[in-house]
């Protein structure tokens, strides 16, 4: 047996388990800290990005010039205060919205003219004349949230031995061909992420035809649902990914296989599943996840797994539970386990 290319290659498991943070950083360079009215401002925008896929949403400048004066009239109690406004050029777009930012140090330039009859600027107790250039880059900065489930939240049965049989039959011009039966046991329907899932698999082909490319895939089935913009009608598409697949081999005409040592291994940062409907709220987008074994020609069957984010509650139970699950994969290495299975 050998493992088929998954998420493209192993390395793919990094979308779930390597997420990294994007990076970016402002600086502003100005030609002149001083500038006479009349002039032309000249400034440089920076742009510093550490990461490949750094979108950037929005990245403006505004050039303002206010005045400010007030105080309060220590006899009256009363408040003054005024503002007035010497310079605005609103926000100024410095490069096309969502665009692609490289790794690197991106320049911007900008350029205002300052009006000539413009106030210098001033600091005092009583008022001010600020002029600034206020930079705004908006950029989505992701982060990952995983629903919380345990294995305490499912039925008892999830956590015990289970066998899956499916027999499908052949016909040649409606005359029975033969009939080809599978059978896979797993210790449990539930896991964890990061676990690995190791099935039993027997095929009995009662067929004279032999089957080829027998495969058996761990898949994450994802379901969405959207609303239509003017009818709001209600509409679901499927996607299938994925995760790992192992080759088994073949069958040949009136024979039996079994197949043990199949490991096939949850990532770490893979989403659990998530249900259609999480109490009283519908979720848009559900993930399911399903062992498929596939063999030529046209043999296909499905068993649905459930994976948590956690294992148990209690810590106690949880550490027993990891150390039965050891000893069980250790009996499994010495031999013990496909008898069991299949007895």
């Amino acid at each position: 047996m050998r493992p088929l290319e998954t998420f493209g290659n192993h390395d793919n498991r990094g979308q779930y388990e390597n997420w990294q943070m994007p990076t970016a950083q402002l600086n502003l360079v100005l030609n002149d800290r001083r500038i006479m009215a009349g002039e032309t401002l000249r400034a440089k925008l920076l742009v510093d990005s550490a990461d490949p896929e750094t979108i950037i949403h929005s990245l403006t400048a505004e050039v303002v010039g206010v005045g400010r004066t007030g105080w309060v009239n220590i006899h009256t109690d009363k408040i003054f205060e005024t503002e007035r406004e010497y310079l605005n050029t609103g926000h100024l777009l410095l490069c096309p919205r969502n665009s692609p930012l490289p790794p690197g140090r991106h320049q911007f330039p900008i350029q205002v003219h300052i009006p000539e009859g413009a106030p210098s600027s001033y600091e005092s107790q009583f008022g001010v004349i600020r002029y600034q250039i206020k930079a705004c880059c908006v950029e989505a900065f992701p982060f990952v949230v995983l629903c919380r489930s345990f294995f305490d939240e499912l039925p008892v049965n999830h956590m015990s031995p289970v066998d899956y049989a499916d027999e499908i039959d052949f016909t040649c011009c409606s005359l029975p061909f033969g009939t080809i039966t599978i059978k896979v046991s797993l210790p449990r329907t539930a896991y964890t992420m990061g676990e690995v899932v190791e099935p039993m698999l027997r095929i009995k082909n009662r067929s004279r035809k032999g089957l080829k490319d027998c495969t058996i895939t761990l898949m994450m089935k994802t379901q969405f649902e959207a609303m239509s913009r003017y009818e709001h009608v209600n509409e679901k598409k499927l996607a299938e990914q994925i995760i790992e697949s192992v080759i088994l081999g073949s069958v040949a005409g009136k024979s039996t296989e079994e197949f043990d040592n199949i490991s096939l291994r949850i990532p770490d940062g893979a989403p659990p599943t998530q249900n259609y409907t999480d109490g009283v709220q519908t979720n848009i987008i559900t993930i399911h996840y399903i062992l498929k074994v596939t063999a030529t020609p046209g043999i296909e069957c499905e068993m649905g797994l459930i994976v948590t984010s956690s294992g148990y509650r209690d810590p106690q139970k949880n550490a027993s539970f990891l150390f039965h699950t050891k000893r069980n994969r250790k009996d499994q290495m010495n031999g013990n386990g496909i008898e069991y299975a299949f007895n």
